[in-house]
């Protein structure tokens, strides 16, 4: 066990490490492209709205290496409150064990433990969000400082310089906005409900989807006090 401990930690260590990578990836490339765009007038704007599908890839790729980390953290955590806890604790462990029944599982049926949705969801708001809307606020004052053209208004000039090819300035508009309010309810929609389950899924909830035994009432109890305590607080 505690090798396998070891090995489980190590494989939860390496996918954090690999969470970061296309973070790094959508930094660097929204400040090189910002201060591109916004050195030259003559510099189009259609740089950070690429730049905004590049950082779109990197935030689907850094969710799917996070249901990989969730998936290996799940195993570490288990180990930890359901086997070390009560054998450093007690010096002993239960006769009635239904943890491994878990451990069992997932190792014959390897399954995600949170849907892409919620993986997404939660990159967003922990880090994409803020580099979205750093994108969108430059977008917007790339249109801003084009000078005003002869007889139109500022709002004018503005929707005329947020065309984009075929499409005209309102459509545009239109889509990057329509693109943020999408953002903005996938981050409100996919926040953890107050007494939800933990990133870890709860004994009970999988025990009746395997159709095992019910977990004894300490596990019930382990569940209730560790639902408001979220162990993903290195996820961050």
């Amino acid at each position: 066990m505690v090798h396998l401990y070891r090995g489980l930690m190590d494989r939860a260590v390496t996918w954090r490490s690999r969470i970061d990578t296309p973070t790094n990836w959508a930094i660097t490339i929204t400040g090189t492209a910002s201060s591109f765009a916004l050195s030259n007038l003559l510099h189009h704007h259609a740089i950070i709205l690429l730049t905004i599908v590049f950082c779109i890839g990197f935030w689907f790729i850094e969710a799917r290496r996070f249901r990989y980390y969730d998936l290996w953290a799940t195993w570490v955590r288990l180990l930890e409150t359901d086997f070390y806890a009560p054998l450093l604790g007690q010096n002993t462990l239960a006769v009635d064990q239904y943890w491994h029944k878990l451990l069992i599982c997932d190792m014959t049926t390897p399954h995600f433990k949170i849907t892409p949705l919620e993986a997404l969801g939660r990159r967003l708001r922990h880090n994409y969000m803020a580099i979205f809307i750093f994108l969108l606020f430059v977008w917007f004052l790339k249109l801003m400082i084009h000078p005003q053209i002869a007889g139109q208004t500022r709002l004018n000039t503005f929707i005329y310089d947020a065309a984009l090819g075929p499409f005209s300035g309102k459509l545009m508009i239109l889509i990057v906005l329509g693109f943020y309010a999408l953002l903005f309810i996938l981050a409100l929609t996919t926040l953890p409900r107050w007494k939800g389950r933990t990133e870890m899924v709860s004994h009970e909830r999988a025990l009746r989807k395997l159709a095992l035994p019910t977990a004894q009432p300490v596990g019930r109890r382990w569940h209730r006090r560790r639902s408001r305590s979220r162990y993903g607080k290195a996820q961050d």
